[in-house]
């Protein structure tokens, strides 16, 4: 498909590179994790040509880490990302353990034929996301859950990273191969043609994942024209199928709301982070239909409303 070409030839062209890091063992205790468990590291080749580098795996981390340790510190936490491009593991984790925030991030993951930087920085404001995300959380915990993690991948931190490059979301909205459900949808969102190419851009980077998630998942195809419809009965706080996840990452694009980073949405509501009080208070940064929304919400086959519908924000 052209326009996933083109995606990863834009997306390595606009890769910018930095130089931040830290270190810190992996415990599996509280670990939030981007993909479930798998055995995907038996078909890592580190040896061969994949379309995230070793250098653009650190160029990502970098910008990431520049942008979020000042975030981060505002909320009384030190974020550091631990880096290991020579590991086969096929994930990345988020996890905190007091003042430490920390992502943990692996070659095996970036080196999969299905990602694309663009892709593979989602991956990495994802975890971010688990930490910074807020309502919906995952219980009590700090961690927002999988789904929020994704909404706010794109919905925010994506335009964190790549806010600030306008020529190349405009470069995006002179693309002729995007698929019409995308650029009806964006152009619908967005009103100026550098907002609607970022959202084309994050939409192809959220694609990337989901072809990766759905081969995991034994999802035969996924597409934009086909989203998830089931309806969840209560709100789902593990791993969403493929389609899934994308309709929230092209969702969380299509949201114009601004998400701001020095709030985390609900946490430690005193009615509970998971009340109609907290998502209230999400309702101040990100779209909700009972808030009037007709797109840019959470999908409904992993997120279930804590308010009614006839309550207003």
């Amino acid at each position: 498909m052209l326009f996933n070409r083109i995606a990863l030839i834009l997306s390595l062209l606009v890769t910018a590179g930095m130089s931040f890091t830290a270190g810190a063992a992996v415990s599996a205790n509280g670990r939030q994790s981007f993909m479930p468990e798998n055995r995907l590291h038996l078909q890592d080749r580190i040896d061969e040509k994949s379309n995230v580098s070793e250098e653009v795996f650190n160029q990502i981390i970098d910008q990431a880490y520049k942008i979020y340790t000042p975030i981060v510190a505002a909320h009384g936490g030190e974020l550091y990302i631990d880096r290991n491009w020579k590991s086969t593991t096929v994930n990345a984790y988020a996890q905190q353990t007091g003042k430490q925030w920390g992502v943990y991030m692996f070659g095996g993951l970036a080196r999969r034929p299905e990602v694309t930087p663009d892709g593979f920085a989602l991956v990495v404001c994802h975890e971010i996301g688990h930490h910074l995300g807020g309502y919906s959380f995952k219980g009590s915990r700090w961690a927002a859950n999988e789904g929020q993690s994704d909404y706010f991948a794109t919905q925010s931190c994506a335009r964190q990273l790549w806010g600030h490059q306008p020529e190349t979301n405009q470069a995006w909205h002179r693309l002729t191969d995007v698929p019409a459900t995308v650029q009806k949808n964006c152009d619908l969102a967005w009103k100026t043609d550098v907002n609607r190419g970022w959202c084309y851009r994050a939409s192809a980077a959220g694609f990337s994942l989901a072809n990766l998630l759905a081969a995991l998942g034994g999802e035969a195809k996924i597409s934009f024209d086909t989203p998830d419809t089931k309806v969840v009965s209560v709100t789902d706080d593990e791993h969403p199928m493929g389609q899934c996840r994308l309709d929230t990452y092209f969702q969380g694009a299509l949201c114009t709301k601004a998400f701001d980073p020095k709030v985390i949405p609900g946490k430690s509501q005193v009615q509970g982070q998971q009340s109609a009080a907290a998502e209230l208070e999400a309702a101040k940064y990100t779209c909700f239909k009972e808030d009037g929304f007709a797109i840019g919400n959470r999908p409904t086959c992993w997120f279930k409303s804590a308010r009614k519908s006839n309550i207003k924000h």
